[in-house]
């Protein structure tokens, strides 16, 4: 019995459990239905929130949903069609004819309600991560074309531009890249290349685009171009244009490169829509003008530079159609021709197709005479692609007055290196600069046209930085087609007969004969319209002029017969009332000059060393507009002569009074240098009275025969402040005071002014380094050949507070720098030292002064001191020491030489050493502070001092950079080291221009 009653107890709990969950269905009807509309507003109010933010970036931004969005979506939609095939209002369902529930409808709707709601709580839960948009969508854009047609870069400039370019590209720290160079150099093609090369990696930018902007810019077709990448669709307004890129960009997940070929003109990132806000993103453009990447704000700018000679051969050879098509006889004139294209690989590929599988000799060689003559008119495709690429750079100049100075520049000879100074005063003379205010102001704004032609890669920057300027040979040969019907440019072709008159057309405005042999000009030439004529730097052979050569050049401007062999000119050349520049400089045979009576709009009158000119010129009063006078003239080798075989005597009287509007006056002459004379230097009649009076004056140099009369001189010259107003001076005077017995004058101290920059003394043996001489200004100084001097200074003491230069040659007694201690701000600014030929010196500097006030030397040179033993001594034991800025050290001929320094010797910026002939030299004492010494030159003079001193740790580290002197260069040393120099006894005093005194 009890095992029946168990049995039956829990066969009813068993019955009675689902029995009671279905009566809670029945019961919780209501309740469920309620739960499940709640839930359902919530999962339906997430769905039309994801389908929002999917709608706009696929609008915007060309996203596309990951598929398990699309699988959740599909998964509500089918909760959504349950919802309506479920009904409503069904849970008041009766039965029995409304007599009682229709219980079982009730059960099957209840269940229904409770398997939906799981569903949709499960769907809430799964669509959680989508409240995110980065997590709704595929992180990709539509693919582009993988590759741009490319063609091969040559050589291998191109390669490390190409590298230099992605370096930038790949540095964090820049944002913006610009790439300028002249056209046809192959700016885009090296882009090209990293635009494919990056494309093809997908590693670095998740988008890189390529967008050409060409000459015209369009905005809305650059917008158009990057939308088409991103997939964007743009709107019609220009302001939400930009700002749909923008987001466009700002809402990718990584960064993006955007390259923009061929700018013209300065484009806004912003109004484009390209965000500048970082993150990794980067844009480079191309363009022939450096302004542009200034204006743009270019972070790093690269110039693309033309082909060298051997790449330049390489690729014309491959154009021509390889070397076997080019014969003994036609190599040598195959080689010029490809010179001549100057690197440009555009005009190299135009020449070399154009001259493809030629083989007949004449052709070649006209080929080279129409390159070299600038008459390319047979070549197929130079005028349409090469010049046709330039003329683009020239056109976009942005003034005729731009255009006009950069035409000037053909009248010098292809190869030419052009000096700036003598550029821009051909430019004002001719009146492309307007006169206004100064000298000075009209050759800084000569300065602003050359930067512009320089940012537009229509000349380039030569030798000695900002000095010279060359033209590239295509772009000279574009200048010369541009001017072909207004100048007539013979310049360099070594002519030795002079055009034909009918040469001499009417039209012409410019004529250049720079570097020929043409020792007559005959005929009478009818150009009205000549403003230039250049006959410089031309035969040194008597060089003649017909009597009427000049008669029809009346509106002549620019004469320039400087460097020639002239010995006389005809009258009818001071017959030009128009001239504004005459240009006699270096003719040496020129024995005369007529009246210059008639030339009163001359503005620049250079007659530099002209040495055989008996007078000076009649007339010089008439030249009231007279701006620039250069009357000086030194030796031959470049020093001011004893002794002259004629005298000129003194300037003439008040010439100069009638020359108001004179900024620039050079007369440092011996004949006519300027003596003590009593009190005539204070007399407002005498030459240097005139010169105090000129208000304008801001250059000067002349010559004083002696100390009495310069000081005199400078105590004049302070109360007119005309020291003050001189941009530029250079007084030289000499050390004689013979004769001269006046009390109270001291002969043995110059007084400096106070803005010389620039102080020389040679052969002086009594003048005195006083305080007179500590200036601030004081930049460069040399001293040579003054046999007393044993210290710098009088009793040891020190001055030139902001020397930079300091030279010391032949001092016989010469001791050291300082034999007391020094003031603290002694050579503190001083950065290079020379020692030459200093006998009697065996310690220069003091190991007190090194630390104390040589921080800032950046380079030392001693050459023939035979009793040298150490250059910096100590007393105590040796330390260790530092010159943290020194990078060069030059020891030469020092046989007794034993140390630099008997400590240690830190030099983190040392770069080079070079070492001749000091055989007692056993160690370097140089460390750098845990920094290698790569690329450091190391020269020694030959391979049995290497090989014999003590420098093991420095072996090592130079051992790989080290420069073995041949004999020729030794011998060459040598004949500069003991080339004799030619000095007289005297001092220069000058103040320089800051161009001028880096060349000191």
């Amino acid at each position: 019995m009890e095992i029946a009653s168990g049995l039956l107890s829990s066969a009813c709990q068993l019955a009675w459990g689902p029995v009671c969950q279905q009566l809670n269905y029945i019961r919780k009807l209501r309740e469920n239905e309620e739960t499940m509309q709640s839930e359902w507003r919530t999962l339906s109010s997430r769905k039309d929130d994801i389908c929002k933010n999917l709608d706009t970036g696929h609008a915007r931004y060309g996203k596309k949903p990951k598929a398990e969005v699309t699988d959740w979506l599909k998964k509500v939609e089918k909760i959504e069609e349950k919802l309506d095939s479920l009904g409503s209002g069904s849970a008041n369902h009766m039965c029995c004819k409304g007599f009682c529930p229709n219980y079982y409808s009730h059960l099957k709707r209840s269940k229904k309600t409770v398997g939906i709601l799981r569903e949709v709580k499960d769907l809430q839960e799964k669509g959680k991560p989508f409240a995110e948009r980065e997590n709704l969508f595929i992180d990709s854009l539509p693919e582009t074309s993988s590759s741009l047609p490319a063609t091969t870069l040559h050589g291998t400039s191109a390669e490390r531009k190409k590298e230099e370019i992605l370096q930038c590209i790949m540095d964090p720290e820049v944002g913006k890249i610009g790439v300028y160079g002249m056209g046809g150099v192959g700016k885009t093609t090296i882009m090209r290349q990293i635009y494919n090369q990056l494309k093809e990696e997908k590693d670095d930018f998740d988008i890189v685009m390529w967008v050409t902007v060409s000459s015209v810019f369009e905005l809305a077709k650059v917008q158009e171009t990057i939308a088409e990448q991103l997939g964007c669709p743009l709107s019609s307004d220009e302001t939400s244009r930009a700002m749909e890129l923008s987001q466009a960009l700002r809402r990718r997940r990584r960064n993006f490169l955007i390259i923009l070929d061929d700018i013209w003109d300065v484009v806004s990132l912003q109004t484009v829509g390209i965000p500048e806000d970082g993150n990794g993103s980067k844009v480079v453009w191309t363009t022939r003008f450096m302004d542009i990447c200034n204006n743009m704000e270019s972070q790093k700018e690269i110039k693309i530079e033309g082909l060298t000679d051997e790449e330049a051969w390489s690729l014309f050879k491959d154009k021509v159609g390889g070397e076997d098509i080019i014969s003994l006889e036609i190599k040598p004139i195959a080689e010029q021709v490809a010179r001549e294209c100057g690197g440009l690989p555009l005009a190299l590929i135009t020449v070399g197709c154009a001259l493809r599988k030629e083989k007949q000799l004449p052709v070649w060689r006209n080929a080279l005479h129409e390159l070299k003559t600038s008459s390319t008119d047979q070549i197929k495709g130079m005028t349409k692609y090469v010049f046709g690429s330039l003329k683009f750079s020239y056109d976009r100049l942005s003034s005729d007055t731009m255009r006009a100075c950069f035409l000037y520049c053909a009248l010098y000879p292809e190869d030419y290196p052009i000096l700036v100074d003598e550029l821009i005063e051909y430019w004002m003379a001719e009146g492309l600069i307007d006169e206004e205010g100064s000298i000075q102001t009209e050759k800084d704004k000569g300065h602003a046209y050359l930067k512009e032609l320089k940012d537009a890669c229509m000349i380039q920057s030569d030798r000695d930085g900002d000095k010279y300027v060359r033209m590239h040979d295509l772009i000279r040969d574009l200048a010369i087609n541009i001017t072909r019907e207004q100048f007539m440019v013979k310049a360099g072709l070594w002519l030795k007969e002079s055009p034909k008159e009918e040469e001499w057309v009417e039209s012409l405005e410019r004529v250049s004969f720079i570097w020929n042999n043409i020792e007559a000009f005959r005929g009478q030439p009818n150009c009205p319209g000549l403003s230039t004529l250049l006959l410089c730097d031309s035969s040194r052979e008597p060089v003649t002029f017909s009597d009427t050569f000049f008669k029809h050049m009346h509106n002549l401007k620019v004469l320039d017969l400087s460097l020639t062999g002239i010995r006389s000119l005809p009258d009818s050349l001071f017959d030009l009332v128009n001239l504004h520049a005459l240009i006699l400089m270096g003719c040496h045979k020129l024995e005369c000059l007529p009246s210059l009576a008639k030339l009163h709009k001359l503005r620049q009158l250079k007659l530099k060393n002209l040495y055989s000119l008996k007078e000076l010129p009649h007339g010089l009063e008439n030249l009231v507009k007279l701006r620039h006078l250069d009357i000086s003239c030194k030796d031959r080798d470049g020093e001011w002569g004893e002794d002259r075989d004629r005298e000129w005597g003194s300037f003439p009287s008040g010439v100069l009074l009638k020359m108001p509007r004179l900024e620039i006056l050079f007369m440092d002459d011996r004949r006519w240098s300027l003596s003590y004379g009593g009190n005539a230097i204070s007399e407002d009649s005498s030459t240097i009275g005139e010169i105090i009076r000129l208000k304008k004056l801001i250059e000067f140099s002349t010559d004083f025969a002696d100390v009495l009369a310069f000081n005199s001189f400078v105590n004049k010259a302070r109360e007119s402040e005309l020291l003050r107003n001189l941009d530029f001076f250079r007084f030289t005077l000499s050390c004689k005071c013979e004769g001269h017995n006046v009390e109270n004058e001291r002969m043995d101290e110059v007084i400096l002014p106070v803005t010389a920059n620039t102080l020389e003394i040679s052969h002086c043996n009594f003048i005195r380094l006083s305080d007179s001489f500590a200036t601030d200004d004081l930049r460069y100084c040399q001293i040579s050949t003054c046999k007393e001097m044993k210290w710098i200074g009088k009793d040891g003491e020190i001055v030139f507070p902001s020397l930079e230069t300091l030279h010391l040659l032949f001092l016989d007694r010469f001791e050291g720098l300082c034999k007391e201690k020094t003031h603290e701000g002694t050579l503190k600014n001083l950065r290079k030292l020379h020692i030459y030929s200093c006998q009697k010196l065996k310690y220069l500097i003091p190991y007190d002064f090194l630390v104390n006030n040589l921080q800032n030397l950046e380079e030392i040179l001693i050459e023939n001191c035979y009793e040298m033993e150490d250059i910096i001594s100590v007393e105590a034991s040796a330390t260790m020491a530092s010159l943290p800025k020194f990078k060069k050290l030059t020891l030469s001929e020092l046989p007794a030489l034993t140390s630099i320094y008997q400590g240690k010797l830190v030099c983190d910026s040392l770069c080079k050493i070079e070492i001749e002939n000091c055989p007692k030299l056993k160690n370097l004492p140089f460390l750098r502070n845990n920094v290698p010494f790569v690329g450091m030159g190391f020269e020694v003079s030959d391979k049995w001092l290497w090989e014999a001193v003590e420098w093991a740790d420095v072996k090592e580290l130079f051992q790989p950079s080290v420069a073995v002197l041949d004999e020729f260069t030794r011998l060459m040393m040598s004949y500069v080291s003991e080339r004799p120099m030619r000095c007289h006894s005297r001092i220069m005093i000058g103040k320089l221009h800051p161009h001028q005194l880096q060349y000191c």
